[in-house]
């Protein structure tokens, strides 16, 4: 079997320790295995190229292993390329985050299973400098390898987001779906019969050839859809909260309509790269057409995957401030469906997302839907981590985790939350709140009142560090002032007795030096006037 997240991990080896396998890492989650032979219970795949394809990749790699010593020492000739290996995410977590030590330039560790000592590894990660140097080593082989590995990649997990929702696309969208999963049916099959027949031969890619304009379409499509239902979902809590509630179901389908086409139409680029690859009579300029796609289908499906991810995100952050915004009565400590703990542990069929009725209770729809945007995003993105301030000041320990969870998905690009200081009154240009939040982030600060967070998971005003130009502390009789002056506003900060004293009030000095630290004055908002000058010249 392949190399499980359940049994395998990765640590550092005994300084004495040989190497016996290198694995250079080709796509994400997949790698090329170069050993003399094969560990017990891999399951290696080969590159499906066709004979002339993969005889490239294997010498290639092989000259570019050997001439930069990526084998282990004292192997003797060409190391043998095994083929490929696909790697479960939490093993290549494991490989990625190894203690190692580095030799002639490359990480060594050691993976194991079941606590045992499985192989001595030496990792060559895509992103590193060696794989740079393998690549430039292997020429245009090391494309054929990519396209492999992308491919590879691709055909056992294409379909399995197609099950979330099959029976919510069918029932909404009946003419769409039959369009989309007619196409991304048959872009399964042509990978699937390449997989069979070890190339994408002409017949095998002349299944899809037709097919590129109608996946387009049907993705743009899915894209429009979303950006209409997150401009719905940019109103109040309230307003926001009714929609989700009234349109899951058309969100759910939408959402893995954009993915599905994504997915098909990325299937379709890599058949059509891998038949250039398998053509064993293919030309110079075919040649550059296939390390022309091999570069720009990966660049092209990263741009596709961070848009997704960016609709993932904002929807996922809805989803949880309807639930968090849903009324204080409710257990909000322990609202279900957060991606952190979803992601990567559900699979399978969701339950289905059904309409509620209006006198129904909110939450089991958009619990419902939360769930399914976190196991849909699950490795598209990451879901903000919770808060943990560094430094607090605050009365009702309570109130500020619950402001908490608010913020978690309330900031506009996330944590960390440096600071969290709870104010009585505060006021900023025409606004006067009363009772709330001054929050510092490593580029920004804030001021939330209560009312608006709670109610409506909004910030009030939000400002970025680098206009901030003076910061005053001020105590008084009853409590203490911060005052931060900005590029464009004067804003003065309010706190009660019990923040001013004793070990708070040491921390609100703190907060004050904080901010006071991202205190500058630009270049180009310096004066100087020749009345002053001239003054300071004459003597004393």
């Amino acid at each position: 079997m392949t190399p499980s997240s359940s049994d395998t991990g990765a640590e550092a080896p005994a300084p004495d320790a040989a190497t016996e396998l290198t694995l250079l890492e080709a796509a994400p989650g997949v790698a090329v295995l170069l050993a003399d032979t094969v560990p017990d219970g891999w399951e290696i795949e080969p590159f499906n190229l066709g004979e002339r394809a993969n005889t490239e990749i294997t010498n290639a790699v092989s000259n570019a292993a050997s001439a930069l010593n990526l084998v282990a020492q004292g192997a003797q000739g060409l190391v043998s390329v095994q083929g490929m290996v696909r790697l479960a995410p939490e093993t290549l977590q494991n490989l990625r985050t190894m203690n190692t030590i580095v030799k002639d330039g490359y990480n060594l560790g050691v993976l194991t299973q079941g606590g045992k000592f499985a192989a001595q590894v030496r990792w060559v990660p895509a992103t590193g400098v060696q794989a740079a140097t393998v690549a430039a080593s292997a020429g245009p082989a090391f494309a054929l390898m990519a396209i492999s590995a992308q491919l590879s990649s691709l055909s056992k997990r294409v379909d399995q987001n197609l099950e979330l929702t099959r029976d919510v696309l069918q029932t909404l969208l009946q003419d769409h779906w039959n369009a989309l999963s007619g196409m991304y049916d048959t872009v399964v099959d042509a990978i699937d019969e390449a997989r069979e027949v070890g190339a994408v031969t002409p017949r095998v890619f002349g299944r899809v050839a037709h097919l590129e304009a109608d996946l387009r379409a049907e993705y743009k499509h899915f894209d429009r859809r979303l950006q209409s239902h997150l401009k719905a979902l940019g109103g109040t809590a309230v307003e926001r909260r009714d929609y989700l509630r009234d349109h899951s179901q058309e969100v759910a389908a939408d959402v893995q309509g954009l993915v599905m086409s994504a997915n098909a139409h990325y299937g379709y680029q890599l058949l059509r790269a891998a038949e250039i690859a398998s053509d064993s009579e293919r030309s110079e300029q075919d040649e550059q057409l296939m390390r022309y796609r091999a570069e720009r289908i990966p660049a092209e499906r990263a741009e596709t995957m961070a848009r997704i991810a960016q609709v993932l995100g904002r929807l996922d952050a809805y989803c949880h401030l309807a639930e968090l915004l849903d009324g204080r009565s409710a257990d909000l400590g322990r609202v279900g469906g957060r991606v952190g703990d979803l992601a990567g542990q559900v699979s399978g069929r969701l339950p289905a997302l059904r309409r509620a009725p209006r006198a129904a209770g909110r939450g089991p729809s958009v619990a419902a839907m939360t769930q399914y945007v976190a196991a849909l995003g699950a490795g598209a993105y990451e879901a903000p981590a919770p808060l943990e301030p560094n430094l607090k000041v605050v009365e009702d320990d309570d109130a500020a985790a619950h402001a908490l969870d608010i913020l978690r998905w309330a900031l506009p690009n996330g944590g960390p939350l440096l600071v969290l200081a709870e104010f009585g009154r505060a006021w900023a240009g025409d606004n006067n709140l009363k009772g709330g939040y001054l929050g510092v982030t490593p580029t920004r600060f804030f001021l939330a009142s209560r009312s608006t967070l709670t109610k409506d998971g909004l910030i009030d005003d939000d400002f970025p560090l680098a206009d901030v130009r003076y910061v005053r502390f001020r105590q008084g009789e009853e409590g203490a002032r911060i005052d931060v002056i900005t590029k464009d506003e004067n804003l003065a900060v309010d706190f009660a007795d019990w923040a001013a004293a004793g070990e708070q009030g040491e921390r609100l000095r703190r907060v004050a030096d904080v901010l006071m630290t991202a205190a500058n004055l630009p270049a180009e908002e310096r004066r100087s006037d020749p009345l002053l000058e001239a003054t300071a010249a004459l003597p004393s």
